[in-house]
This record gives structure tokens, C-alpha cells and sequence, in this order.
């Protein structure tokens, strides 16, 4: 659980830099204040849900709840008695 709060802290943090990095070259000038919000909301948000899912599928492989979804088991051959 604490791998997953590090991957998501590490991926939010990435994502601020970005949109800093954006804001410092002047990419949001031409944007008024609420397209600016809008836009850095929807990124957080999809990158949030990218970030859970990502995270979500690697506890699953890491749990061993994927190893009873993929172990089928093959049913013994019945043959109908002959006589």
C-alpha cells in the first residue's frame, strides 16, 4: 500500500511541475483565469484516475488475485460405460 501512495504522490508531483513549467513559459497568457483552472483541474483529475487504475492493476498482479483467474484446471474425461 505504501508503494501505491508513492507512485501516485510521485505522479501528482509530476503533473504540478508540468502545468509550473507551462504557467513559467507563458503557455496559459492567452487563457482567461477560469480556463486556466479548468484546464489544470481536468488534467489532475484524468491523471488522478490514470494513476488508480495503473496502481489498482499492479496491487492485483502483486496480490496473486489474477494467478486464480488464469489457473484453470482441466476436468477429468468421463467416458460413458460401454457394455
Amino acid at each position: 500500500m505504501r508503494t501505491i501512495a508513492l507512485f501516485s504522490s510521485l505522479c501528482l508531483a509530476f503533473v504540478f511541475a508540468a502545468c509550473g513549467v507551462m504557467w513559467g513559459f507563458g503557455v496559459f497568457s492567452g487563457v482567461s483565469a477560469s480556463a486556466t483552472i479548468g484546464t489544470i483541474v481536468g488534467i489532475l483529475l484524468a491523471t488522478m484516475i490514470g494513476t488508480a487504475l495503473m496502481a489498482l492493476a499492479l496491487y492485483s498482479s502483486k496480490s496473486g488475485h489474477d494467478e486464480a483467474i488464469f489457473r484453470v484446471e482441466k476436468e477429468p474425461d468421463v467416458t460413458p460405460n460401454s457394455r
